[in-house]
């Protein structure tokens, strides 16, 4: 019985393990042509991605997936120029996609646009509060959406700004601490933004750090990773 026992448990701990690892599962392709840097985020049971670039090509269609039916709709274009590396992310039944690099003599934008899911129109904001950028990144807090990060005119940035839906207009708010960066990863969960990895200008280029930020303290905490073999990491 005790062995019995043993077994079962093993049995149910190995089967907890898989689950936990989550299970990919390959769905309808793309609508869109084949792309790199494309924005994408979610509205309810809908996601969304749109430009991003064809080879030498800008884009500035604009994509619904519908997770019930596996299928690709396309949408209103994207009403600015078409571009890549720009930000994207979603308030309430809105979205946003702002920043980005096109074919215009500056080559780095900050204009800021909104979708209508109702409506299906975009409508143009303020421009985001910072300098013109790309490879930047972006996410939503309860009403409020940020931008951080990212290359402009002057470099790598590190600065972090919030924009208040309600009001059409951005705040500066604590800059990330640790080093300037761009083609980092941001998310958010609750009342928490999350920055880490990156490209940096001082060798080994590479960044595995990881901040939280906390909206009500506008303050930021890092989170230490354990070492790895990667030496092209930077560990703080």
């Amino acid at each position: 019985m005790k062995w019995a026992v043993i077994i079962v448990f093993l049995f149910a701990l190995r089967e907890v393990n898989a689950q936990g690892k989550g299970v990919w599962t390959q769905k309808a392709d793309f609508g869109g042509s084949n792309r790199k840097g494309a924005v994408g985020f979610s509205i309810g049971s809908k996601g969304y991605i749109g430009t991003g670039c064809e080879d030498s090509i800008l884009c500035k269609d604009f994509w619904e997936y519908d997770t019930l039916l596996n299928s690709w709709t396309q949408k209103a274009d994207f009403g600015g120029t078409p571009r890549t590396k720009a930000v994207g992310f979603s308030i309430g039944t809105k979205g946003y996609i702002g920043t980005g690099g096109d074919s215009t003599v500056a080559c780095v934008t900050k204009d800021f646009w909104e979708w209508d899911q109702t409506t299906n129109t975009w409508t143009r904001k303020a421009d985001f509060g910072g300098l013109p950028r790309l490879l930047a990144i972006g996410f939503s807090v309860r009403s409020k959406g940020y931008i951080g990060t990212g290359m402009d005119s002057s470099g790598f940035s590190k600065d972090f700004w919030e924009y208040d839906s309600k009001s059409n207009t951005w705040s500066r708010k604590a800059d990330l601490p640790g080093v300037s960066r761009y083609a980092a990863a941001g998310f958010s969960i609750g009342t928490k933004g999350y920055i880490g990895t990156g490209l940096c200008l001082a060798s080994p280029y590479y960044l595995r750090d990881f901040w939280e930020w906390d909206q009500i303290s506008n303050t930021w905490k890092i989170f230490v990773l354990p070492k790895t073999t990667n030496q092209n990491s930077i560990y703080l």
